[in-house]
């Protein structure tokens, strides 16, 4: 879902700036296998699951939260970085810790210093107990086409999936070598997997928010009640260099580009992305003024906001901003029957994930409803050209926690004299040509 891309994103970033060893170190046998160090092997305490390995790859296969990343052991301080979906931060948290034959026991030690800020209280304590047959585990590699260039900061992601495409588990790798062939394994509660169903296995390579490799979804094969290793053939994703002519406009949440006299739409990504966006604001006169850019870059697949899915991006490389939009032509929306849903309050932009976002439709009788945040809303308007006014408006009583976005919604429409539709986004205007309200078209 949209909350994973977020998540996913940020994990590439978070582990992309973190201080990863300067070469991967190659994967080691699966933990739940015969190994001299008695510390290697998963470790169960409750509903919580360590699984250390030999070459310090650390992994919480039951824990929705987090992805283990690190762990080592000094003299009895055992020391885990693991990335913290939550706090989108990479955390970093030690233990003292003994293990004596099938049981580990950590205590409370001196926090170190979370890469983003430290845990508010321990995660590792307690008595674990050795329980490899609480996990299963997948190994394989993915194998990229000849003559490939891994992008900056890559990462490689692995996902277990049903036959339904629901996700079993999933584990974001940083890439820090070139070479062609790269391994990956991935722990999963044993309890999740169903040894009456059919699983597959997808993965891809991003970077700065572009997708630059993918595999096709695989069925897996299990052998004796466990998953056969595999390898994945990586295709390239098709781009291009081009230079692009467009619209910026907030909407749906972000900032997106569409193409000049088409309804084409193009995410932004890569490392220019927030100077442009950047750009693009301080440049716009109201909230959710259209600004034209001319853009240069890769066209790639970016993630979408369904789970696996894409959408057409480009990585911006360098940017122009021009003054006014008059010959770029947008989708466009009709003042009346559409349901004009608030994107921007005064000169501030919403949050898209509110649970209940303002909205207005005004019909062609001259009569307007909606809904102010937390009550509903009926009332009229008048129009004249380029001026619309709003009669008294008339809303239900419920009361809510919160009424202060609500009441100055309201108060917004009291005070309109004028609007202006951007394409899909409609502003209202005060009498000194203020921006009061903004709104994002959704269709009836």
């Amino acid at each position: 879902m949209k909350q994973f891309v977020v998540l996913c994103l940020t994990g590439l970033a978070l582990l992309g700036c973190s201080d990863n060893d300067s070469s991967t170190p190659p994967i080691s046998s699966p933990a739940t296998g015969d190994t001299s160090n008695p510390l290697v092997g998963a470790w169960q305490n409750g509903e919580q699951t360590l699984v250390l390995e030999e070459n310090g790859d650390f992994y919480l296969p039951a824990d929705n939260q987090r992805q283990g990343l690190t762990w080592e052991n000094q003299d009895g301080t055992f020391t885990f970085r693991y990335l913290d979906n939550s706090r989108l931060a990479v955390e970093t948290q030690s233990a003292s810790g003994e293990q004596q034959q099938d049981t580990l026991s950590l205590s409370p030690s001196t926090h170190s210093t979370g890469e983003e800020e430290q845990t508010d209280s321990p995660l590792f304590t307690g008595d674990y107990q050795r329980a490899n047959d609480a996990v299963g585990h997948l190994s394989g590699k993915v194998e990229l086409p000849e003559d490939s260039e891994l992008p900056d900061k890559a990462v490689l992601t692995v996902s277990l999936l049903t036959s339904n495409d629901e996700a079993v588990i999933r584990r974001l790798i940083p890439l820090t070598s070139d070479a062609l062939s790269q391994p990956f394994r991935l722990y999963y509660p044993a309890s999740a997997v169903n040894a009456d169903s059919d699983y597959q296995v997808r993965s891809q390579i991003l970077a700065d928010g572009g997708l630059f490799f993918e595999s096709e979804p695989t069925p897996l094969v299990v052998t004796r009640g466990q998953f056969a290793d595999i390898t994945l053939p990586l295709s390239a994703v098709m781009t291009a260099s081009e230079t692009l002519r467009g619209a910026l406009v907030y909407q749906y949440g972000t900032t997106s580009l569409i193409l000049c006299n088409s309804d084409r739409r193009l995410q932004l990504a890569g490392p220019q992305r927030d100077d442009l966006i950047d750009a693009y604001e301080a440049a716009r006169e109201y909230p959710l003024q259209p600004r034209v850019a001319t853009i240069s870059g890769l066209l790639r697949k970016v993630p979408g906001e369904q789970e696996g899915s894409t959408q057409s991006g480009i990585i911006v490389e360098s940017f122009s901003l021009e003054s006014g939009y008059d010959d770029c032509r947008l989708p466009s929306a009709e003042l009346t029957n559409t349901r004009w849903q608030l994107s921007a309050l005064g000169d501030k932009t919403l949050d898209a994930s509110s649970k209940q976002q303002p909205y207005l439709t005004l019909d062609s009788e001259g009569n307007v409803h909606g809904n102010a945040g937390c009550n509903g809303l009926n009332g009229s308007y008048q129009l004249n050209n380029d001026s619309l006014s709003f009669g008294a408006i008339a809303t239900t009583r419920k009361a809510c926690p919160d009424m202060t976005g609500e009441q100055a919604f309201l108060q917004a429409l009291k005070a309109t004299n004028g609007f202006r539709i951007d394409g899909e986004l409609l502003t209202l205007f005060d009498d000194n040509n203020q921006s009061l309200a903004g709104f994002q078209a959704i269709a009836l």
